[in-house]
């Protein structure tokens, strides 16, 4: 059974993000994936491939295979498209992003989930601190508060929240994976669960599997109001076309602007903003209420006026819309990057960073 779930690893270090070996690694697949389940993983495709190919390929009965896949996916081991008039498509999913966010979705709690939630935990510090959270292309990027924009700037169309939420078709709400990890661990923040947002047909196999809950264009503009009023930063693929996902972070339980606060990598999972919030120093008094918004601690004040740390900054925008004494106002920054087009484009960046690292 080892041998199995050490071949598992291998097979989950291929895809983009990678999962170093590891014994707690090893430890939370014997956990996840029971012996049958481990086994088909094994010879699952990264991409969605149909229910009929993949029992020719592997010289299975359809039926059987069907079950056991219906399973994997009822557990967040697998994704499964399913088009009107087309065959259902299965393809396993990888760690991170996947595998642990379904983990947590449910917001269960019972001894199993609390056991996870170490396990993940302590893999997260120990098997990508120095090996995966240091290729050059983040894999998120900040999304900024879009009120806070000034007029007179460009605003590019990947950089509204409010225009992914107006022009999708599917939507849907679910809790917040890393908050409620923090909760079964017993030091969550408090801030809210029901905030983080899915795009599309993966939105669809969340809701159908119970992973999430279908929401009107109302229901998620009114949880990106709220997760703004709690200081939560949004957080979504760095990709400029059909992003999955916009997830509301906070740096004390976010798996990813906890590259920043706790692995101490600024640039690596994380891509900023294209702004940078500017300082009136005639205006600012000093209050500290922009030190304490800051999900990343960029923040400091020295002599009474706040101060920002550039090379930290992630260009959120919730120091300016908090600040009391509007002495904060948000600006394109020079050292920038853009987005990666599409999501196959993003995973062969991080893949061939992966390889020459």
């Amino acid at each position: 059974m080892d041998d199995l779930y050490a071949k598992l690893m291998e097979r989950m270090d291929k895809f983009p993000l990678g999962a170093p070996p590891s014994d707690n690694l090893l430890n939370l697949l014997r956990i996840i994936f029971d012996e049958d389940e481990a086994e088909l993983a094994l010879h699952l495709s990264s991409n969605p491939e149909r229910l009929s190919d993949i029992a020719t390929r592997l010289g299975r009965e359809k039926g059987e295979l069907e079950t056991l896949l219906e399973r994997m996916a009822d557990k967040g081991l697998v994704y499964c498209r399913e088009r009107a008039g087309e065959e259902k498509c299965y393809n396993l999913l990888p760690l991170l992003p996947g595998i642990f966010e379904m983990q947590f979705m449910k917001a269960e709690v019972n001894p199993t989930k609390k056991k996870v939630a170490e396990l993940f935990d302590a893999y997260y510090h120990e098997g990508w601190r120095d090996k995966t959270f240091t290729f050059k292309t983040p894999l998120t990027r900040i999304l900024p508060v879009e009120e806070e924009i000034v007029p007179k700037q460009e605003v590019l169309p990947y950089e509204r929240v409010s225009a992914y939420i107006k022009d999708s078709v599917y939507m849907a709400l679910t809790n917040c994976f890393c908050r409620h990890e923090a909760e079964l661990l017993g030091r969550s923040c408090g801030r809210p669960k029901d905030v983080c947002m899915v795009f599309g047909p993966f939105a669809e196999f969340l809701v159908k599997r119970g992973y999430a809950r279908k929401a009107s264009k109302e229901m998620m503009l009114d949880a990106l109001d709220r997760a703004e009023k709690a200081g939560l930063v949004h957080v979504t693929d760095n990709v400029q076309d059909k992003i999955g996902f916009i997830c509301n972070c906070c740096g004390c339980c976010c798996g990813f602007l906890g590259a920043i606060t706790k692995l101490g990598y600024p640039k690596s999972v994380v891509g900023n903003s294209r702004y940078l919030p500017t300082i009136d120093e005639d205006l600012c008094n000093g209050c500290e209420t922009c030190v304490e918004i800051c999900q990343v601690g960029a923040i400091s004040v020295q002599e009474e006026i706040a101060q920002i740390d550039q090379e930290r900054c992630i260009g959120c925008g919730l120091c300016v819309s908090h600040c009391p004494s509007k002495a904060m106002e948000i600006r394109t920054r020079e050292d920038w990057s853009e987005p990666k087009a599409n999501h196959l484009d993003l995973g062969a960046a991080i893949l061939s960073e992966r390889d020459v690292g």
